[in-house]
């Protein structure tokens, strides 16, 4: 209650302020003259951000009517902010988890046999971060076909809380190709700190859309996740790295989703 007393005060005394300026003001032309009503009418003060959205979940299980795989997938769901807003972004996040289940469920396995075993995948999220201007989520895909070794996938998906529209890696860069260089060092570098000589990748990128398959915004930094044997052995599993906002400050669009980190 103290700050919102406070700022109304501050609010208020710059109302009075003005106004006797502009009557001031106006005595000044003669003493003969009345002083006219002057009012004054200021901006409100800046809204406050609303609540962080709550991220729920729920469990989608289902499997082939021949048996040859099944799907258990870990799906976020979001709460706590208003319902059409909060709708558009489970809409997307639907989108795309099923977009993850299409495209295993989709690809030709193999049927169950007594030498092969029903293919399956087991979906997973964490929440990377949610603040009353962002969501960001991240997602783990661990698929195996006819029994064979487990394979994993990251994914993410980032949502803006002001519209549910979800936020592109492009969205928050100043200028995506200029922008390839650094990210590519500066991710080689966090990689090669963390791997060692399982780092496989050169640090060579000729597309920013080596970075865009899975990349969640932190409260410390952007960060990018890379598949099983992407850019490194398959014994390092699903490597990350996390570049801190102030290392890359000048390839950050100011006015978007993530100017709020470099401000």
């Amino acid at each position: 209650m103290g700050m919102v007393s406070g700022r109304r005060g501050r609010w208020g005394a710059v109302a009075c302020v003005a106004v006797l300026m502009a009557l001031t003001a106006a005595g000044c032309s003669g003493p003969a003259e009345t002083p006219s009503r002057i009012f004054v009418t200021l901006p409100p003060p800046p809204a406050a951000a609303g609540p962080a959205p709550t991220i729920g979940s729920e469990v989608i299980s289902t499997s082939a009517p021949d048996d040859r795989w099944t799907v258990t997938f870990k799906k976020p769901v979001v709460t706590g902010i208003s319902i059409a807003v909060s709708a558009k972004m489970n809409d997307a996040i639907t989108a795309a988890v099923n977009g993850y289940i299409d495209a295993f469920t989709g690809s030709g396995l193999p049927a169950v046999t007594s030498s092969a075993s029903p293919s399956t995948l087991e979906g997973d999220f964490s929440i990377a971060l949610t603040s009353p201007t962002i969501v960001s989520l991240r997602f783990t895909v661990f698929t195996r076909v006819g029994g064979g070794v487990l394979v994993g996938k990251p994914g993410s998906i980032n949502l803006a809380v002001s519209s549910g529209s979800k936020i592109n890696l492009t969205d928050i860069l100043a200028d995506p190709t200029a922008a390839l260089p650094t990210l590519s060092s500066k991710a080689h570098s966090a990689l090669a700190s963390s791997l060692g000589k399982q780092l496989t990748w050169s640090g060579k990128a000729t597309s920013i859309s080596f970075f865009d398959n899975a990349w969640a915004m932190t409260s410390s930094g952007l960060e990018f996740t890379w598949a099983q044997g992407e850019v490194a052995g398959k014994s390092a599993g699903m490597p990350s790295a996390n570049l801190a906002w102030s290392g890359i400050k000048s390839l950050i669009k100011a006015s978007g989703p993530a100017g709020q980190f470099v401000d």
